[in-house]
């Protein structure tokens, strides 16, 4: 029995094959795939998945265009901190609204998560607060060539993520 995923934390649906030429039937289809279930990550999980990667996507708005950029990170608590240099438009997001977003997909096994950020970006670069002075400290490694002295934080509002997981149907 198919559930709303507002009634439970994982709603199993049947993975249908996307080839052409495939059965129709959906107990066949179901049988050579599995069930896929999606899981509403909690705060405490969506954070340790945050804390293993080092690359996100930032999305936010600029003259009405909404724009995702990747960026290196860094997770200070809650916090998501990034560097960005002074001609990117990433220095746009300053006193923002923003999401934050990263995630792990596997194709072939059509399995994954997500984890998504959402809050208000802030400019710490010449911030003398303690926290701000603190944050410019942490190690923050950026991938990109040239100068990275634009220090941004997001201050998350919420946090949500999801897990895709493909169960087999005899257990």
């Amino acid at each position: 029995m198919i559930q709303n995923a507002q009634q439970s934390q994982a709603s199993p649906i049947a993975l249908a094959d996307t080839d052409a030429n495939a059965d129709t039937d959906a107990d066949a289809d179901a049988d050579a795939e599995g069930i896929a279930t999606m899981e509403h990550l909690g705060r405490t999980e969506c954070l340790n998945l945050l804390a293993l990667t080092q690359v996100g996507r930032v999305a936010f708005v600029v003259d009405g265009r909404p724009e995702i950029l990747p960026v290196n990170y860094a997770l200070d608590g809650d916090a998501v901190l990034f560097r960005t240099s002074e001609d990117s438009v990433l220095n746009q997001v300053s006193l923002a609204n923003v999401a934050f977003e990263v995630d792990c997909i596997d194709p072939s096994t059509r399995t994954g998560w997500s984890v998504v950020v959402h809050g208000h970006a802030n400019d710490i670069a010449d911030a003398i607060d303690p926290t701000s002075e603190r944050l410019r400290r942490l190690a923050l490694i950026t991938w990109a060539p040239g100068q990275r002295q634009c220090w941004f934080v997001i201050r998350p509002r919420d946090i949500s993520g999801r897990r895709l997981r493909v169960l087999p149907l005899e257990l």
